[in-house]
């Protein structure tokens, strides 16, 4: 009786049995060598609470140069510590030059949030960049406050 054995091929090789070859893929930056980059500047309304016959002075949410997946947990505590504070805010995305889906994201269950909770805001400034994304997503009328 003969024993045969059965050849196989790697998959470093790049073929698999029926399937296209693999891809190669983009190198992968180690998360030790990712610098962190400012993300996000604040100036939030005076620590003083505001007499109740004049309105509040507006909270400003400024959101930093890059709203991305990468910085989406620091985006992520600002507008939540921004949220903490009585309104209305004031939104001001015009120095955003890089955005994905998730910081767009983020941007808007803030505003929802807002909605949500009767809370006014409105947009002091929109970079290109920023407008672009809204655009493309198709959630700018998500961001406008119905005043």
């Amino acid at each position: 009786m003969k024993i045969s054995r059965k050849k196989s091929r790697s998959n470093a090789a790049g073929t698999r049995r029926g399937r296209k070859p693999l891809a190669a893929a983009a190198p992968v930056t180690p998360v030790a060598a990712i610098v962190p980059v400012p993300v996000i500047a604040a100036a939030a309304a005076s620590s003083a609470p505001a007499p109740a016959s004049t309105p509040a002075r507006p909270v400003r949410v400024v959101l930093g140069i890059s709203c991305t997946i990468q910085e989406a947990p620091a985006v992520r505590a600002h507008l939540l510590a921004q949220a903490a504070q009585p309104g209305p805010y004031e939104i001001d995305g015009a120095s955003v030059e890089h955005v994905d889906t998730s910081g767009v994201q983020l941007i808007v269950a803030f505003a929802l949030d807002c909605l949500e909770k009767g809370t006014a805001y409105k947009w002091i400034g929109r970079s290109p960049t920023l407008e672009k994304a809204i655009e493309l997503l198709g959630v700018g009328a998500l961001l406008e406050y119905p005043a």
